[in-house]
C-alpha cells in the first residue's frame, strides 16, 4: 500500500471508520483516495455514537488534514478519538460546515476508540467529510469533493 493510502486509512479511522474488514470498505477507501477525501458515517443513538477500529500498523506516521460535519446535520458535535496504543487523544468540537483541521502522530501501531457526542439527544447519522493534506497550505483539503453523503449536495 502506498504512503497516501496508509494516511487515508488512518484519517478515516480517526473519525470512526474501521478500515479493516469488509471488501466494500476497502473499495470505499480507494474511491475516497481518487476523490481527494471521503465521507464517513457514524450512527448516533440518543445523542451519542461510538466506534472502534481494529488494531492496525501506523508506522509512526503523522497525518494532517481537515474534517467537516455535513451541513445537513444540526447542532454541535464533539468528536474524541483516543489512540489506545500510545494513550493519546485528539478531540474536536464543531458545528456543521465548520472546517476542523487536525494533526496526529501515531506510534508503530494504533487502535482508536472514537466517541461522538451530539448537542441534541436524538437518533441520527453523523456524516463527516475527511480530507487529507496540509490544511494550512491547501485550504481545498477542507472542501468536500463531489456529492455529499448518500449523493446529496
Amino acid at each position: 500500500m502506498t504512503r497516501l493510502s496508509h494516511k487515508l486509512l488512518l484519517a478515516l479511522a480517526l473519525v470512526g471508520f474501521a478500515p479493516a474488514g469488509a471488501h466494500g470498505q476497502i473499495d470505499a477507501v480507494m474511491a475516497a483516495m481518487r476523490n481527494g477525501g471521503g465521507w464517513v458515517s457514524i450512527d448516533i443513538q440518543n445523542g451519542r455514537g461510538e466506534a472502534r477500529t481494529l488494531p492496525m500498523p501506523a508506522m509512526g506516521m503523522t497525518i494532517t488534514g481537515c474534517m467537516e460535519v455535513w451541513e445537513g446535520n444540526t447542532g454541535r458535535w464533539r468528536i474524541r478519538a483516543h489512540d489506545t496504543v500510545i494513550d493519546k487523544t485528539v478531540e474536536t468540537s464543531s458545528l456543521p460546515g465548520e472546517d476542523v483541521r487536525f494533526s496526529h502522530e501515531f506510534g508503530l501501531r494504533t487502535q482508536l476508540d472514537v466517541e461522538v457526542i451530539w448537542s441534541e439527544r436524538r437518533d441520527t447519522t453523523l456524516y463527516l467529510w475527511v480530507g487529507l493534506g496540509d490544511a494550512e497550505s491547501d485550504p481545498d483539503v477542507c472542501t468536500p469533493k463531489g456529492a455529499g453523503p448518500n449523493g446529496v449536495g
